[in-house]
């Protein structure tokens, strides 16, 4: 469950800063979230999955408000 709320705390974050573009987290926040992975695997996974997330949700609201 603890993995699940990092998870969702880091996409809200990160679209945040792809939405807007001015509000920067430093490092030292996503480092944080993410130290719950137990394994190299484990911390790549968590990554690639937030950013293909991320990345979608943020096309996705471009396409329905510049469209």
């Amino acid at each position: 469950m603890g993995l699940a709320k990092r998870f969702v705390i880091v996409v809200v974050n990160m679209i945040g800063e792809l939405w807007m573009g001015f509000y920067r987290r430093n490092s030292d926040f996503y480092d944080k979230q993410t130290s719950g992975a137990k394994s190299k695997l484990g911390y790549y996974a968590f990554i690639i999955g937030v950013a293909a997330v991320t990345v979608g949700i943020v096309s996705w609201m471009y396409s329905r408000v510049y469209s």
